[in-house]
């Protein structure tokens, strides 16, 4: 139990070692920030790409007007951050206004 207490100051200990190791801070923090866009972007193409490109091939339906119909439950999941609390609101969007 006195070891959990201790792990965020010793984690910490080890995170402001390495920080005073670089020489270079301006650099490292410049790749990262490349590192998130790469992430960020490869997400996003993901996202508004790949997976449309598969539901159209899967369905020859549009996979816009599908995700614009499903905006409520999108919404709904990112209001409250519960799958329990978004279901019926989900089905209720597949039901009526995609007629699943």
């Amino acid at each position: 139990l006195f070891h959990h207490r201790l792990s965020p100051i010793g984690v910490l200990s080890l995170i402001a070692a390495k920080f005073l190791e670089m020489e270079d801070l301006a650099e490292v923090f410049g790749k990262l920030g490349l590192y998130f866009a790469v992430v960020v972007s490869g997400i996003v193409f993901h996202g508004v790409v790949v997976l449309p490109a598969i539901y159209f091939l899967l369905t020859r339906k549009n996979p816009y007007t599908f995700l614009l119909n499903m905006g409520q439950a999108i919404a709904t999941a990112f209001g409250t951050s519960s799958s329990s609390a978004t279901l019926p609101v989900t089905l209720q969007c597949l039901e009526e206004k995609n007629h699943i």
